[in-house]
């Protein structure tokens, strides 16, 4: 019997907590909250307001003149050394780090390209991965352009007369506000252009500034490829000498910019459709001669409407569709950012011309449901004991694309995939999210590109691609039967399209924590959009396996048991596995705390495999493996508990750190209740991200801090008490980018691996002077570094948010390294 797991998330309060428990059926239950992700990531960097694109470009800078650190080789190299690079493609090696993996769970992809020349050629934009390639139709991948000034690649398009020109536009921008009106993550920093395939990438000039913090499309004119045109947070902006420089074509304010492109090629001019808006009244633009000063017009804008995809029938260009969200609640406030309309026109998109095919309010549920999670809005009708609940996601996920040879078949997706053959009057479901991984009809959630093969005719060759949170995936049979009506949803196997796994060597999942078991053959691992994974050497990096659901945050394993397994769903969703994860079961009886973040801490005490501490608005500690929990110290005031660590050989000392920058302390933290006041210091403001003890002395503590300015690493020889800055000085001196995690060598003590979110730093002398890791690492955001033991001996292991996670051997091989 096919599990199904529900698909549980709330748009109303980014902070209100929630539990992955079991639906009324017994079904566990998976949650995934885009939008609280985007506030936790952007609540970690905060700056005195300088944008961060150029504070990052300050940190490159910086970087080209410090030392470099090879881990291979054990050495300490000049500025501007040749960086020790190999790169394998099938094993995923770079230097000396190896991946582990996944490979076969990537990460959320919003672009894809296939060369029409040669379609065993593809490209595909990670959102903080970068761009990979593939020349072999997906059967390996491998990155590109690791130069790039900014990995959070979101949009794609070729040069249309030489497929070996590529534009890549950076910068997430669907997203919402916070409360003070700050745009959150992931921001970019602009446009980047490779001339030779991949090879080798440019900044394109002007692209540098807000205008292009957040580049949501990109096309190029198939008249002259010459213009270039990109859909920002600030409009359209065109360029008419191939990125030399840039015009505001269309300018706008609402909220989120101009969010998608479409471009009719059977005319002389650039007659190019433009829609912008989310979360605020959108609107659709169209202009017939975009390349000159000919006025953008509006075509279609209904109130209420939010963000809208566009797609042109290639067949009959005459045929426009809109699916279009929703800022208004619905019937029973149901479609809030889910469904407002799917709209075509037959008139080249005239004003008036357009027509709603299908409606929120129509009478064919499912067809209602294209910006919504089905199968959860439709339990009560495929479960005895069910009940509706409305996930709606038009903001995040939303995109329609027409079959190439027949204008009247339209493919829609938001959460799952669907395709009308009416023309977009009724519907039925292509994809399952909710399906076992490998099954004929499991796709991943959230669903953000479709595109055709060069060579699809609708019969011999009807391969189609998608991409989602979870990567790529592909059909060839995308014409067969499609499941219709409300039971449509009920079962993966009512659809006959069958889809396929592209994830083979697509390191882009973006971890938030990580784990290693003691004897360093297997890991543990929580991903933004992924849950908590699990792999192991012995499986390789093509098998991580899904444990538990929502959103994957910490993880630990047990020390003196591998198979007992702690994970966690965002805001505080513990859970414990007995028997090495093929079963989690909740872990948070008596844990009552409504200020978990949404990436909470916690971990075990490495004196006592059976106590645990996690912490929201007060410390709370487990004595009896994660059983019960009980609380261990006074209610913060206006902060959360962000980072714990225990030191090794004093289990009663424990330091926690909070969003606030406070760094809380006790020495008798075993025997702390409700009303136990701990000390507190604060060495700065700003979110700790990570508190570690030198595991050869419990009064060395290390913690570093996740926003711009000031210190970010610093260190305590009182045991917490007290705190020094531990930066660098000189060339050695760390850039101004937010740190995340420190390990600590225990065979060197003085060795300090830094996770940071341009890669990993090294100091050899404790910190007073730090390098950039040589050896091929890429400027990836580093969320955990880690010691424990490797093929030979001690290794560092690094958990990355967009490149999976890697191993690097401390120990040369043919010998092992003594303590020192």
């Amino acid at each position: 019997m096919i599990r199904r797991i529900l698909f549980i998330l709330s748009l109303i309060s980014l902070l209100a907590g929630c539990r992955t428990g079991q639906t009324s059926d017994g079904r566990p239950e998976r949650m995934d909250q885009p939008d609280a992700a985007d506030a936790y990531f952007a609540m970690k960097r905060t700056s005195d307001g300088t944008p961060s694109n150029v504070l990052y470009s300050r940190a490159r800078a910086q970087m080209e003149i410090m030392p470099r650190y090879a881990t291979e080789g054990d050495r300490t190299l000049p500025a501007h050394s040749a960086r020790v690079v190999t790169n394998d493609v099938d094993t995923g090696s770079v230097g000396p780090w190896t991946s582990l993996g996944p490979g076969n769970i990537g990460g959320r992809t919003r672009a894809l390209l296939i060369d029409p020349n040669n379609p065993e050629v593809m490209y595909a934009g990670a959102t903080s991965g970068g761009v990979w390639k593939t020349i072999d139709a997906g059967a390996h991948w491998s990155p590109i352009g690791d130069e790039l000034a900014n990995l959070a690649v979101n949009s794609m398009a070729f040069d249309p007369s030489n497929s070996l020109v590529i534009y890549a536009g950076t910068g997430e921008g669907y997203f919402r506000e916070d409360v003070r009106g700050t745009a959150l993550p992931i921001r970019g920093n602009g446009i980047f252009a490779t001339r030779d395939g991949g090879t080798s990438w440019m900044q394109l000039p002007g692209t540098d500034g807000p205008d292009f913090y957040w580049v949501n499309k990109l096309a190029v004119s198939p008249h002259d490829s010459q213009r270039i045109y990109a859909a920002t947070r600030s409009g359209v902006w065109r360029s008419l000498d191939r990125g030399a420089t840039w015009t505001n074509a269309l300018p706008v304010t609402v909220k989120g910019g101009c969010l998608d492109l479409a471009f009719r090629a059977d005319t002389g001019g650039d007659y190019l459709f433009a829609s912008c808006g989310v979360f605020e009244q959108a609107t659709v633009y169209r202009n017939t001669h975009a390349e000159g000063s000919e006025s953008w017009v509006s075509v279609l804008s209904e109130p209420g409407m939010s963000r809208t995809s566009l797609a042109i029938a290639p067949s009959n260009p005459n045929v426009i569709y809109a699916l279009a969200a929703s800022n208004s609640p619905g019937p029973g406030s149901n479609f809030n950012q889910g469904l407002l309309a799917l709209f075509r026109s037959d008139a080249s998109g005239d004003p008036g011309s357009w027509s709603a095919r299908v409606r929120n309010t129509d009478s064919d549920r499912l067809a209602t449901l294209l910006l919504t999670n089905p199968i959860s809005a439709l339990e009560a009708e495929c479960s005895a004991n069910g009940q509706d609940s409305y996930v709606t996601m038009g903001w995040h996920c939303n995109v329609v694309a027409v079959d190439p040879t027949n204008p009247d078949r339209v493919w829609a997706a938001g959460v799952d995939l669907f395709r009308s053959d009416d023309g977009g009057r009724t519907w039925g479901v292509a994809s399952y999210w909710w399906a076992s991984p490998g099954a004929a009809g499991f796709v991943h959630a959230d669903q953000h590109a479709i595109v055709f093969h060069p060579g699809y005719d609708g019969n011999a060759n009807q391969t189609l691609f998608a991409t989602n949170d979870g990567g790529i995936f592909r059909t060839d049979n995308a014409n067969s039967a499609v499941a219709k009506g409300s039971a449509g949803a009920c079962a993966p196997t009512n659809t006959f399209v069958h889809w396929v796994s592209l994830d083979h060597g697509y390191r882009a999942t973006q971890f938030y924590h990580g784990a290693v078991s003691p004897d360093g053959t297997s890991f543990l691992g929580g991903a933004q959009d992924n849950s908590t994974l699990i792999g192991s050497i012995a499986a390789g990096p093509e098998s991580w396996q899904m444990a538990w659901g929502g959103d994957g945050g910490y993880v630990a394993i047990d020390p003196t048991n591998p198979q007992v397994l702690y994970a966690e769903a965002q805001f505080g969703a513990i859970a414990k596995s007995t028997n090495g994860g093929a079963e989690f079961k909740s872990a948070t009886r008596t844990l009552n705390d409504g200020g978990f973040l949404f990436v909470t801490p916690f971990l075990i005490d490495p004196n006592q495999h059976d106590r645990l501490w996690t912490g929201g608005l007060r410390l709370w500690r487990s004595d009896n493996a994660a059983a019960i929990w009980t609380s261990a110290s006074q209610s913060l005031i206006n902060a959360s508990v962000s980072a714990i660590a225990v030191a090794l050989g004093r289990p009663g000392r424990v330091i926690a750190g909070t969003n606030a920058g406070d760094i809380l302390r006790n020495d008798q933290a075993t025997t702390a209740t409700g009303t136990t006041a701990w000390s507190m210091v604060r060495p700065r403001d700003g979110y700790v991200s990570s508190l570690t003890f030198d595991p050869t002395n419990a009064d060395v503590a290390y913690a570093t801090y996740a926003g711009f300015g000031g210190t970010h690493v610093w260190r305590s020889d009182s045991g917490g008490a007290s705190w020094t800055p531990l930066d660098g000085s000189g060339t050695g001196a760390l850039p101004d980018i937010p740190a995340h995690s420190v390990a600590v060598d225990p065979t060197r003590p003085a060795r300090l691996y830094l996770g940071t979110d341009l890669g990993i730093f090294v100091t050899l002398d404790g910190g007073a002077h730090w390098s950039v890791e040589n050896s091929g690492f890429t400027n990836v955001i580093t969320e955990v570094v880690v010691i424990g033991q490797g093929a030979r001996g001690p290794a560092v292991y690094a958990f990355t948010h967009g490149r999976g996670a890697w191993r690097a051997e401390l120990t040369a091989a043919g010998r092992r390294r003594a303590a020192q």
